[in-house]
Parts: C-alpha cells; structure tokens; sequence
C-alpha cells in the first residue's frame, strides 16, 4: 500500500459539480483538443494533396487514440497494457477441473432425476362416488372394532 495516499473527499451537490467540471476539462484537454489538433492538420495535408478523405472531430479523437496506444505498446518500460498469452494448466490443475466438472454433471443429472421422480408420482384423482365409498367402509371396519 502507498504510504502519501491522498483522499479526495466529495461534499454535496457543489462537490459532485466541481468533480465532473475538473472530469470535463481533463476529458477536453487530453482527449478532445489532441484530436482535434489532429484533424486540423490530416484535413491540412487533405486540402493540398487531395489525395486523402478529411476527418470529423470523431476520427480526429480515434486517430490521437491509435498513436498514444501505439505509442504505449512500442515504449518498452512502464507498460500498462500487456499482451500476454495466457498460461496452460499443468496436468494436475487440468485432471482436478475434469473431475469437478464429472462430480458436476453427475449431481444435475440425479437432481433431474428426483425432479422427475417426484413429478410422476402424482396423487390420483378421487371421484366424490368413490371417496364416499372408502369413507363407508372405514366406518363400517371402525363400527366392528368397537362392536368386538
């Protein structure tokens, strides 16, 4: 951790104003004013030779973006973008994922088995008739026991 960290502390509603003033002015002074610079000079060299279509502002930012990215890859000390490719799993790591991925599928498939499991074994639909019935003839089994 830095040991001179500074904090920025925003107050209230002229807080949160003065923060996207100093965003704006940092947005206009690095980003829009290179392109626009650009632009200037590309529809320049345009009007001379003709030999080039002439630029809006837009293309004028994209064109500033392309050379301080390109610039950036070919500096080679304090980078902040790296291409890297990505590092390989060893035999290990990889045997570990695949077991994972076996104990994973195996337990989706017995959940959607109990799911369907549970899904057949509906209740069956009792007609009025024949739930007046079973009721009869538990009364009439009750009625013997206490009889007995």
């Amino acid at each position: 951790m830095r040991k001179n960290l500074k904090v920025i502390q925003i107050n209230g509603f002229r807080g949160i104003c003065m923060a996207l003033a100093i965003l704006t002015c940092l947005i206009a002074g690095f980003v829009v004013f290179p392109g626009l610079v650009l632009m200037t000079g590309w529809n320049f060299i345009s009007a001379k030779t003709m030999l080039i279509p002439q630029l809006g502002i837009i293309q004028g930012v994209l064109l500033w973006g392309i050379i301080v990215v390109s610039y950036m890859i070919l500096k080679k000390r304090h980078v902040m973008v790296s291409f890297k490719t990505p590092t390989e799993l060893s035999d290990e790591e990889l045997d570990e994922v695949m077991e994972r991925i076996k104990i994973d599928t195996t337990t989706k498939m017995m959940s959607e088995i109990i799911a369907k499991s549970k899904m057949d074994k509906k209740p069956t639909i009792i007609s009025a008739e024949e739930l007046e019935k079973e009721i009869s003839k538990d009364l009439e089994i009750s009625n013997k026991n206490v009889d007995n």
